[in-house]
C-alpha cells in the first residue's frame, strides 16, 4: 500500500475522535447573558387568567431576605392549608446540547415518579412532554433552557392545557425578546 494513503487511513480513526470530541454545534457553549425573569414570563395576571381564580405570589422568608430568585416564579390559588402550585422555573444550561441531555434523562426519572404518566407534547418549543399524576408538569426545552411549568388542580384532573397555554406565553415573550 502507498505510503500516502496508508497515512492518510490511519488518520481517519484519529479524525474521527476528533470531531466526536467536540461535540457538533449543539455543544458550543453559549454566550452568558443576564438571566432571564421568571416573573417576566409567568405574570401575574397570567397565573390569574389560568387560575380562574384568587392568587397569590409565593415567597419564602430566605427570598425576602435574600431577593427573589430571578430563575423561578411561583403563585398559588389555593391555601396554606391546601395550595395550588402555578409556576415556572427556568434552568438554563450551557449548551443546547447540555439542555438536551438533561431534558432526556430527567424524563426516565420523572416517569418512575408518576407511574409512567408521561407524554409528548409535540410542537412546543424544541421538545417538550407533559408528567401527569401528581407531579402536573410541563417540561420544555427551548434552545439552551428547560422551562419546567407546574399547574395543580385542586381535584386531580389533567392539566396540560392549562399547562400549554402557560408555555405558549412564556415562548411568545422569548420570541418578542429575540
Amino acid at each position: 500500500m502507498n505510503p500516502s494513503v496508508r497515512r492518510r487511513l490511519l488518520a481517519v480513526p484519529f479524525l474521527l475522535l476528533a470531531a466526536g470530541c467536540s461535540g457538533g454545534p449543539d455543544d458550543q457553549p453559549v454566550p452568558a447573558g443576564p438571566p432571564l425573569d421568571a416573573c417576566a414570563l409567568f405574570t401575574f395576571d397570567d397565573a390569574r387568567a389560568v387560575a380562574g381564580e384568587s392568587i397569590a405570589p409565593m415567597a419564602s422568608t430566605f427570598d425576602e431576605a435574600k431577593g427573589r430568585d430571578p430563575g423561578q416564579c411561583i403563585y398559588n390559588s389555593g391555601t396554606i392549608d391546601q395550595p395550588r402550585i402555578l409556576s415556572l422555573v427556568i434552568r438554563p444550561f450551557r449548551s443546547v446540547a447540555r439542555a438536551k441531555q438533561f431534558q432526556e434523562s430527567s424524563r426516565s426519572t420523572l416517569s418512575t415518579i408518576s407511574r409512567g404518566k408521561v407524554q409528548d407534547v409535540p410542537s412546543l418549543g424544541d421538545g417538550a412532554y407533559w408528567v401527569g399524576g401528581q407531579l402536573q408538569q410541563l417540561h420544555l426545552r427551548q434552545a439552551h433552557r428547560e422551562f419546567v411549568i407546574t399547574v395543580q388542580s385542586p381535584d386531580g384532573t389533567d392539566q396540560l392545557a392549562r399547562a400549554r397555554q402557560i408555555a405558549e406565553k412564556v415562548l411568545g415573550r422569548l420570541k418578542a425578546k429575540a
